[in-house]
């Protein structure tokens, strides 16, 4: 098993499979960025420096924040009353843990873990401590602490990035890695966002320019993205104000529809952090389910078998937020559901929206109904 818990391996994003990444940078082919089902979500790697009772406690306590924030998408959960509660007794939310040595990996994770906040001193015992958290608790900890929970299907994201320091302006691309891109990819995969560069190759750069994107012209912008498919594009141009102090303007959306805001830290590394952290929150707000209740009317047409209508009936259940899926009305190409379930009614829309296989056709507010064609 790999060091690096799988929950984004960006550049593996790409394709399907990660055997397939290489072939399409050296081809330069652009990739089609579905939305990624995140492995391992409810898992926690902890930097140990025993494996003493205490330190256990200790590294456990820290894995949970881990996967909670990563679950609820949010980074100021710490002055929650319920999550301070659960860190203090981190043993009743595990259901296994194990340990393995840092220099055993294979991968770049193991430079990660050594280069990272909690790196241990040269000669000390390099080991990790893996955890593995029941995600029924996770749940009931976010409820009980009226926090949102987001689900192991998040959206891709395509991001155009321009810096400007000393060395001059440059736009980040896949090939191009900088310290900004390494440790905004390390924050991403803590926190659960599938953030992918451009390859920024010959045909990016005819399609929109490092000034365009320093200017953040969110057309051009957007038209550009088009080869990749991504469910979300983020744009995101950087300076050093002065020394020390970092100050970076992001756009995130879609379709037309952008949010903007600006973060700051005194570092790139701590710029990349504080930028992962906004996303992870702004995504949470769209696509992670709180304890609202809704009961929708979904009809879905282009249903001629019975292996659609069960393919259909399983997808539905199969959705975080969704509670419970009862038919209600079968026609000749066309089946009527009553869906219960979590959070708001254009959550559910817009996970569906995600996955590509049922397209909207139209939806009526007042009454909660949708119409959706299967598109398997």
């Amino acid at each position: 098993m790999s060091m690096s818990m799988k929950f984004i391996l960006v550049r593996r994003v790409i394709a399907a499979k990660s055997s397939l990444t290489v072939l399409v940078l050296l081809l330069g082919v652009a990739p089609n960025l579905d939305a990624v089902t995140l492995e391992n979500l409810y898992q926690a790697e902890v930097l140990s420096e025993s494996q003493s009772d205490a330190q256990r406690r200790l590294d456990a306590s820290e894995g949970l924040l881990q996967v909670l924030q990563r679950v609820s998408g949010r980074s100021d959960i710490l002055q929650n009353a319920v999550i301070a509660a659960a860190l203090k007794t981190p043993e009743q939310y595990y259901s296994e843990f194990s340990y393995a040595r840092v220099d055993a990996a294979k991968d770049e994770a193991a430079a990660e873990f050594e280069a990272g906040p909690g790196a241990q001193p040269a000669g000390a015992p390099r080991q990790v401590m893996r955890i593995r958290f029941a995600p029924s608790l996770i749940a009931k900890i976010l409820r009980e602490a009226n926090l949102p929970v987001w689900g192991s299907n998040r959206p891709s994201v395509l991001s155009w990035i321009a810096l400007d320091d000393k060395s001059g302006r440059q736009v980040l691309g896949e090939g191009n890695p900088s310290l900004f891109s390494k440790t905004m990819n390390q924050a991403a995969r803590m926190r659960g966002v599938p953030i992918l560069l451009p390859l920024w190759d010959l045909e990016d750069s005819r399609g929109v320019s490092s000034s365009e994107i320093w200017g953040r012209f969110l057309g051009r912008i957007e038209a550009a993205s088009e080869r990749y498919a991504p469910d979300k594009i983020l744009v995101f141009r950087a300076e050093s104000e002065f020394s020390n102090q970092w100050r970076g303007d992001w756009s995130l959306g879609e379709g037309g529809q952008w949010r903007s805001g600006t973060v700051f830290g005194e570092s790139q590394a701590q710029l990349a952090t504080a930028l992962v952290a906004v996303l992870a929150s702004v995504l949470s707000e769209q696509y992670a389910v709180t304890s609202t209740r809704s009961e929708v009317r979904l009809t879905v047409e282009g249903i001629t078998e019975i292996e659609d209508y069960a393919e259909v009936s399983r997808y539905l259940a199969g959705l975080t937020q969704i509670m419970s899926v009862q038919p209600v009305r079968v026609l000749t190409d066309m089946v009527e559901f009553k869906l219960r379930s979590e959070g708001e009614v254009q959550q559910i829309i817009d996970v569906i929206a995600l996955d590509r296989k049922l397209s909207l056709l139209r939806l009526d507010e007042s009454s909660s109904t949708l119409w959706y064609r299967w598109t398997p």
